[in-house]
């Protein structure tokens, strides 16, 4: 995009504190300023980035940049005004609102507006499953969903976002709307955390008009940083991803697509029956040219996805996954409470003290030591049964696994303690542009399964409740009506 020069002729209160002096005839409109200042951004990796990036391009022209902390929509109207410099980085189409204000034609990150809830409350969540939320005030992205759906519930505007996680946490909303950059920043998530996807951005720099002579300079710049590699440099020391995120206006085409499992009766068999692997022809079978099962013990089939030889592993728990990896936001499911067993209420006492000498015997890719004493040992073996076989073979010191682990062999029962509740089971992707198509393709066929009623004919009625995938069913139809 060209964008013409502007006549500057701006006249501004001398007493407001972020004031660019007076201009006068004298006064040449196409000086190159010393100082720009700008809204100071919240902390994450991408706003850091852009503070970066901005800082390096304007040294270029000799400028030097200050930040004010200021609320979002405070600085929306001190920007427009012309007492601030503009927008570090807003959403496309920010000037068709704040009409003095020139983008810089340069796209800095993509970037989506996720909900934020508790997955046990609201399943997979939605608009439809909350009865509250919360956003930034001056979060325009956020606005432009609300306004897009119409929503009318009761919400509340936060001044920040310490402000926003604080109502979340306190349970004053059943939700909070943000960028997902920043929803990743948040000290509030755990495993029950689901980021529900909404509309995407791409963010870009703005200026007002009086400095309009700068943009063609600073994407120049820009472009040149970006040639150079200086950019990418930039991402990797504030450790942020740009990443594009492509959204699906119609049935993507993904090539042959490759699914590992560990053998899960009922649900992963290996002739490719059961729950879990039903889903995965449902959203996977119509798009891919080939689509190939694979199930396996669970440390062959983790070892499988961390070596590049799966597109996805089907039964992953969200913090115990390979690195390089991401999960679906979507849960397929949810496990059991996990426990410890031992052959002996003594060897309890010793695993809770840290001080049983036989190790732990446990499943690989599940990092069960994090929930146990650092000083003790660990095993990790292919299936549950071996676990247990060596626990009664006196070669173990105690079992990590679930209930339904337990082998029916055993004739006298072994001590056992809840390690934690029940958690959510996702599906793992590689961590690459392929695997994050992936991903979001599961997520959204997933969700459209759910909502639609179409997983009733493929889970259990117990299934759905322990997923709590029931409270995103629609009501099912009435048997009578339907005869009519």
């Amino acid at each position: 995009m060209h964008y013409s020069r502007f006549a500057i002729v701006i006249f501004l209160a001398a007493t407001c504190a972020f004031c660019s002096p007076q201009l006068t005839a004298q006064d040449d409109p196409h000086k190159i300023p010393d100082e720009l200042i700008f809204r100071a951004a919240d902390p994450s990796p991408t706003a850091n980035f852009v503070v970066q990036l901005f800082t390096e391009a304007y040294a270029r022209l000799g400028i030097k940049l200050r930040f004010e902390a200021m609320p979002r929509n405070r600085s929306l109207t001190e920007a427009n005004k012309g007492r601030i410099a503009g927008e570090l980085g807003r959403i496309p189409r920010l000037h068709d609102e704040y009409t003095n204000l020139v983008r810089v034609d340069f796209p800095l990150f993509d970037s989506e507006v996720v909900m934020v809830a508790d997955r046990r409350e609201c399943g997979l969540c939605g608009f439809n499953n909350i009865d509250s939320f919360a956003y930034i005030a001056g979060t325009q992205s956020v606005e432009e969903v609300l306004q897009d759906r119409a929503i009318d519930m009761p919400s509340i505007q936060a001044v920040d976002i310490a402000q926003l996680e604080l109502l979340y946490d306190n349970d004053r909303v059943d939700a909070i709307l943000l960028n997902d950059f920043e929803a990743e920043q948040l000290a509030s998530i755990n495993d029950y955390t689901i980021f529900v996807p909404y509309k995407r951005n791409t963010g870009y720099h703005f200026l007002h008009q009086q400095y309009a002579f700068l943009v063609p300079q600073l994407e120049a710049i820009l472009e040149n940083m970006l040639a150079s590699g200086r950019i990418l440099e930039i991402l990797q020391e504030n450790n942020a991803q740009i990443r594009t995120t492509l959204g699906f206006d119609e049935s993507p085409e993904l090539g042959p697509v490759r699914l590992s499992a560990g053998l899960w009766p009922e649900y992963t068999e290996a002739d490719g029956s059961g729950a879990y692997w039903q889903v995965m022809e449902q959203v996977f079978a119509p798009v891919a040219s080939e689509l190939d099962l694979h199930a396996n013990t669970f440390s062959r089939a983790y070892r499988g996805l961390d070596d590049n030889k799966f597109d996805a592993l089907v039964g992953a728990l969200g913090q115990q996954t390979p690195e390089n990896t991401i999960v679906s936001r979507n849960h397929l499911d949810f496990d059991n409470p996990l426990y410890v067993f031992t052959a002996t209420a003594e060897d309890m006492q010793a695993v809770e003290a840290g001080t049983l000498q036989r190790p732990v015997c446990h499943v690989a890719g599940y990092e069960y030591e994090q929930m146990l004493s650092p000083d003790l040992s660990y095993y990790s073996a292919d299936s549950h049964l071996d676990c247990f076989a060596m626990l009664d073979m006196g070669r173990m010191g105690a079992v990590v696994g679930y209930l339904e682990n337990v082998p029916d062999w055993t004739n006298s029962p072994y001590s056992m303690v809840k390690l934690r509740d029940a958690l959510p089971v996702h599906v793992a992707f590689q961590k690459t542009p392929r695997g994050f198509r992936l991903r979001d393709w599961f997520d959204a066929q997933f969700r459209e399964l759910v909502t639609s009623g179409a997983i009733r004919d493929i889970y259990t009625e117990e299934m759905i409740r322990r997923g709590y995938l029931h409270l995103n069913l629609p009501p099912e139809p009435n048997p009578v009506r339907a005869a009519r």
